[in-house]
């Protein structure tokens, strides 16, 4: 089954961002966009794709393991980003502040995965939330709105490996497993 590691976003934040988007009239700007459902606004840590169901045993335990190295922490959304670049965009996003516990866990994930040989996308780490793929660019003005800030902030207690399915209506995604952070306290 096709997965991913993951930190999910509560209700508040996803509805944070949704008013953001309606407010910002970014529907209006980018009109040829396939937004991401409110539900399903996540932040990828490590992009599994097609992984058998050995491996997803393994994935549980290193999850719940790292998770008992590390504590709750905040993150600050920030402002719009666009891939590959503002002139070609194909993915709008919402950067996220740089936080020191956020690269620590990215670092330890990648690390234990890397060591227990499961096979992840290795690809380099930039903490963004993904809000809509750009079906067709055409004569987009990214310019115009690659300056609005969202600003709002959201804790982190938890990471879960979650099993993407693909429709014509999207993605689907259903947790298979939620590891705890410690609390701070």
């Amino acid at each position: 089954m096709r997965c991913f590691i993951s930190i999910e976003l509560d209700s508040v934040i996803k509805k944070n961002i949704e008013n953001f988007i309606q407010k910002n009239k970014l529907k209006e700007h980018f009109s040829d966009t396939r937004w991401v459902k409110p539900d399903n606004l996540h932040i990828t840590l490590a992009f599994l794709g097609e992984t058998p169901e050995d491996k997803i045993v393994s994935v549980k335990k290193i999850l719940s393991t790292i998770s008992k190295r590390h504590t709750h922490f905040s993150l600050k959304f920030t402002k719009l980003g666009f891939f590959p670049s503002i002139k070609k965009p194909r993915v709008i996003w919402i950067g996220i502040e740089d936080n020191p516990k956020l690269l620590m866990l990215k670092n330890d994930i990648d690390s234990v995965l890397s060591k227990e040989g499961i096979i992840y996308d290795k690809k380099s780490f930039l903490p963004h939330l993904t809000i809509g793929r750009i079906k067709t660019p055409g004569t987009l003005q990214p310019e115009a709105i690659q300056y609005l800030h969202i600003n709002t902030i959201s804790s982190v207690r938890e990471i879960h490996l979650m099993k993407s399915e693909l429709s014509q209506q999207g993605a689907n995604y259903t947790c298979l497993y939620k590891a705890i952070l410690q609390n701070t306290v």
